[in-house]
């Protein structure tokens, strides 16, 4: 049994363990909803309270129900109108609103940026980390990231000012025949990608979320139709400590990301390495080859997709997983597997097994598909 399967075959009880505690969990949510016999508040803190001394002393859920309080995200949201003066930055109009702020298109002068908010009052400061990670790799030049143009306070939230770019991946993809890029801009975008984690792995940081919205393309007023961007730092960890050493991976880490890219590892909440954004950046690869993954009618349901992806490690899940694409994207996946945590990926190799692709396939990488459409020819 080749290498790939036994490193497969290990991952399995872990699923297998994880669906069955699950499914106990489930089972017993169902008994006790069957078998409830409260018909009011009083009765279930009559269930609930402790009684010491022929005192009752209030159930935990009185507590919790007379000290809650709902927290309205979408009501911290501040939102800025067109016109509206942000220090230097004068809003143009809203681009979109996620659940933990707004991005908006700002000007100064003749050009333009884009301006992420979130509110001062989110307990988990994503803005902060997308800060953080974008200046480390400003310094070092990296190519794939977006200028930090400005940071601040303004009106209770954090803001950020950063290069303006143009649309997804994931938009653009949906937009073309077939949902696909065709197979030279595939393999010549995939690459871009890929370079761009391996400049976020040197400024020391794990993306965790890798899939085709979190990348997006230049603008074409700038000549950029043909730069590939990364986004959303957000969810980033740093691998190495304060002394520059590998942390040590947890006993359990949570999911983190996106259930169609996520890696194997994050299913069954594993510490994730570098090697997992690299599995997430193969499947978003082969979605923008082929159209689709064979999981994307199970994005809801976590333990199907884990079971989905382990199955493709064979033969005959191996084919539903890599129809239409080229055989190099098996080996890259059989290197992948035999990665471990603190393994340092040969990017390189990856880089000229895609090459090698273009090549036996014969395809040119420009111009990209969205050139035309976009209307905005590269000079």
């Amino acid at each position: 049994m080749s290498d790939l399967h036994t490193a497969t075959l290990r991952l399995s009880p872990d699923i297998q363990n994880k669906r069955k505690t699950n499914e106990q969990n489930e089972r017993a949510k169902k008994h006790a909803k069957q078998t409830s016999t409260f018909q009011s508040t009083d009765q279930i803190n009559e269930s609930l309270s402790v009684t010491s001394s022929s005192k009752q002393i209030p159930s935990l859920f009185t507590i919790l129900h007379a000290n809650w309080q709902p927290y309205d995200r979408m009501a911290d949201i501040v939102r800025l109108e067109s016109g509206e003066k942000v220090d230097q930055w004068t809003i143009v109009g809203k681009l979109g609103e996620g659940g933990f702020g707004s991005v908006y298109k700002v000007s100064r002068g003749n050009e333009i940026y884009a301006l992420k908010t979130e509110s001062l009052k989110e307990k988990v400061k994503l803005l902060k980390m997308e800060v953080y990670v974008l200046k480390l790799a400003n310094e070092r030049k990296s190519k794939h990231f977006c200028i930090c143009e400005d940071t601040g306070i303004y009106k209770k939230c954090l803001y950020l000012v950063m290069t303006l770019l143009g649309p997804c991946l994931q938009d653009v993809r949906k937009e073309l025949p077939g949902q696909k890029f065709s197979m030279g801009c595939a393999l010549s975008v995939g690459i871009q990608c890929l370079e761009a984690i391996e400049e976020l792995h040197a400024i020391g940081f794990l993306h965790r979320d890798i899939k085709p919205s979190n990348y997006a393309t230049g603008r074409g007023k700038l000549d950029e139709l043909r730069r590939i961007y990364i986004l959303d730092f957000g969810m980033c960890r740093s691998y190495l400590d304060e002394h520059g050493r590998f942390r040590p991976p947890r006993k359990v880490a949570g999911f983190r990301g996106t259930v169609r890219y996520a890696s194997l590892s994050c299913h069954i909440r594993r510490e994730t390495c570098r090697k997992d954004d690299i599995e997430s950046w193969l499947y978003q690869q082969i979605e923008v080859t082929r159209g689709a993954l064979p999981w994307r009618s199970l994005d809801d349901k976590k333990d199907e997709v884990a079971m989905f992806k382990e199955r493709c490690r064979f033969e005959v899940g191996l084919q539903e997983l890599m129809g239409g694409c080229p055989r190099e994207y098996v080996e890259i996946l059989r290197y992948i597997d035999s990665l471990r945590f603190y393994d340092n990926p040969n990017y390189e190799k990856i880089y000229k097994l895609m090459r090698k692709a273009m090549s036996e396939l014969q395809v040119q990488e420009f111009p990209y598909d969205w050139e035309q459409s976009l209307n905005q020819p590269i000079r």
